[in-house]
């Protein structure tokens, strides 16, 4: 109920219908009513917020580094590379099994129109680093031997990367990262970058390992 103030061409006090009326300072005010739903999160937002922090998890360490600006190629995209990888990775990496979480084979650490890596595994040496190994695929479609040779891995459990855009080449079928006596469960990938570094191939999983 409002209480109509100096007549019908007052002002009033108290809610009617969606606006609420009041004085303040001798002056008659109006502004919206406040719903309380417009407190409640929808279902959609509060899963939208949670794919964002899984993202961020991912992606946080990488930061600063300016490593995504060279692996996601911005083929006249404006968005920096840091974007560009937490929207591959929001879109086509996050499943739910019950719950949200990422789905590491499908991350891609790099994403662009060079030919990816064929037969490419991941093992750990005697030394504590992790070998990297693929087929040479150089004359395939705009595949280079020259290509740089791009290797990241992530451990889940502490939330850190080792990551490197080597001086290896495609046509080396081979380079080793080192992990610094890294310890744990490591996420693998690996991917090429030009050698003029304005183009990137997909990145290709190249299993989890134990360090």
């Amino acid at each position: 109920m409002a209480k109509i103030i100096n007549g019908i061409n007052g002002g009033f006090t108290g809610t009617v219908g969606t606006v609420t009326g009041y004085t303040r300072n001798g002056v008659s005010l109006m502004r919206s009513r406040h719903r309380r739903k417009d407190n409640i999160k929808s279902e959609a937002r509060i899963l939208q917020q949670q794919k964002i922090k899984l993202c961020n998890e991912f992606t946080k360490p990488f930061s600063g580094s300016g490593f995504f600006n060279k692996s996601f190629a911005a083929n006249g995209a404006t968005s920096t590379g840091y974007n560009r990888a937490t929207s591959a990775i929001m879109n086509q990496a996050i499943i739910q099994n019950p719950v949200l979480k990422l789905s590491y084979p499908l991350v891609l650490v790099s994403r662009g129109m060079l030919p990816p890596a064929l037969q490419a595994s991941a093992l750990v040496n005697g030394g504590g680093n992790i070998v990297f190994n693929w087929a040479d695929n150089t004359g395939t479609g705009t595949a280079k031997e020259n290509d740089k040779v791009l290797m990241a891995t992530y451990f889940p459990e502490n939330k850190e990367a080792v990551y490197q855009i080597s001086d290896a080449i495609r046509k080396d079928g081979k380079a080793i990262l080192e992990m610094n006596q890294m310890k744990g469960i490591a996420e693998t990938w690996m991917g090429f970058i030009s050698a003029d570094e304005t183009n990137a191939s997909d990145s290709v999983y190249t299993g989890s390992i134990i360090l």
